[in-house]
């Protein structure tokens, strides 16, 4: 009997002991849906705020705080970086000084997908440039963007834009 109550205690301590104490890991646990909203619409306002800073305000000092390091964008044929971004942005913002005008930013979101670590996002993309109430050119694009969490925060990891044609 007493070799029973031994192995007894000896099986329930293993089994206790074999119970993780600490606390379980977030990127296994599923995320509730409030959460997945959430993270959604962040992603929505990062594209938003992104264009508005760096292809507006043409602010190459931007670039860092919403595109991830290895960060690439697709478009008609042609693949950036952070740093051809940051060239462009640098000619284009002597062209804006010159000419002063502004590209003001539209979007239509047509769907988006959350995949725990990383959110996909469909929408059209409308560029209006104006020079004070003149309207100088318009554009529309059809985009995806990839957002990820880098440090705790999401940022764009990728663009793919197709120019819309008339």
């Amino acid at each position: 009997m007493k070799r029973i109550l031994s192995l007894t205690f000896l099986l329930f301590g293993l089994l206790s002991c074999s119970e993780s104490s600490e606390p379980a890991d977030p990127q296994t646990n599923p995320i509730d849906s409030q959460q997945i909203q959430r993270d959604i619409e962040t992603v929505k306002s990062l594209v938003m705020q992104s264009f508005d800073d760096i292809w507006s305000d043409l602010d190459t000092q931007k670039i860092e705080a919403h595109h991830t390091q290895d960060f690439m964008l697709l478009e008609n044929g042609v693949v950036w970086n952070n740093d051809s971004v940051a060239s462009y942005l640098i000619r284009e913002r002597e062209s804006m000084k010159a000419q002063q005008y502004q590209r003001l930013n539209r979007f239509d979101f047509l769907k988006s997908e959350h995949h725990k670590h990383a959110i996909w996002v469909a929408y059209h993309n409308y560029g209006t440039w104006v020079k004070g109430q003149d309207t100088l050119g318009t554009a529309h694009w059809l985009e995806s963007a990839i957002a990820i969490k880098d440090e705790g925060r999401w940022k764009l990891q990728q663009l793919h834009s197709t120019r819309v044609r008339k």
